[in-house]
């Protein structure tokens, strides 16, 4: 005698059905998966998946994640996920302009990388806000007139056409200081032991000789 199972195929067809269909839309969706930097172009990289499929995924350029007043170093090897978008954004990460609509993207056209913190980081104060890059540090206004710059070779604060330079062989102050600007330091300033407030010539003489070098004073 046949069973119900025979007599009622088509639920089970139905429901074959019904999953193959939730997996065709499950897969046209964006897909936030684990990758890796291979190229960097800007704030643009390209990224390859880190993941095991059957087929394998191809390598995309996408956007990062970051605004233009931060923008922060991306090395190539470095790790992250991509982050998927419900619709197009070629309209405002400049890429082919035109207006989103809602029109569903395909799953690896609308993605931004999004970096990963790994446990091989070197350790930081994590009280502090840290911020590092391979070349260094640059803050600086839009403009570029005033900046801080630092990297292994010091620090380096410029405003206009002055400038602070600190590194490992001297402290120097560059920028000529005319008409009403005034050069202010607050405390006693001293070079080589000899202090400003007390410093005498020595070989002082009228006319025009030129006096002795600088000497401590009491």
């Amino acid at each position: 005698m046949a069973n119900n199972y025979n007599k009622t195929w088509i639920q089970p067809a139905q429901n074959a059905l019904a999953v193959a269909r939730a997996g065709q839309v499950i897969r046209s969706t964006g897909r936030a998966l684990p990758c890796r930097v291979v190229a960097v172009a800007g704030s643009w990289v390209t990224v390859a998946f880190e993941l095991e499929t059957a087929t394998p995924l191809p390598q995309i350029t996408i956007p990062k994640a970051e605004s233009r007043w931060i923008r922060v170093p991306t090395q190539i090897g470095d790790f992250g996920i991509t982050i998927a978008a419900d619709a197009y954004l070629s309209g405002i990460d400049g890429s082919n302009g035109g207006t989103a609509n809602l029109t569903q993207p395909g799953n690896l056209s609308a993605l931004v990388f999004v970096p990963c913190a790994s446990k091989a980081f070197p350790a930081v104060n994590t009280n502090a806000a840290f911020i590092s890059g391979p070349q260094g540090v640059v803050a600086q206004t839009e403009d570029g007139t005033s900046s801080l710059v630092i990297n292994e070779n010091g620090i380096v604060l410029s405003f206009g056409g002055h400038s602070i330079t600190i590194n490992s062989s001297c402290i120097a102050i560059s920028g000529e200081v005319t008409g009403d600007s005034t050069a202010t330091f607050t405390g006693e300033v001293e070079g080589n032991g000899i202090k400003l407030s007390v410093l005498k010539v020595t070989g002082v003489q009228t006319g025009s000789g030129v006096s002795g070098p600088p000497q401590a004073g009491s």
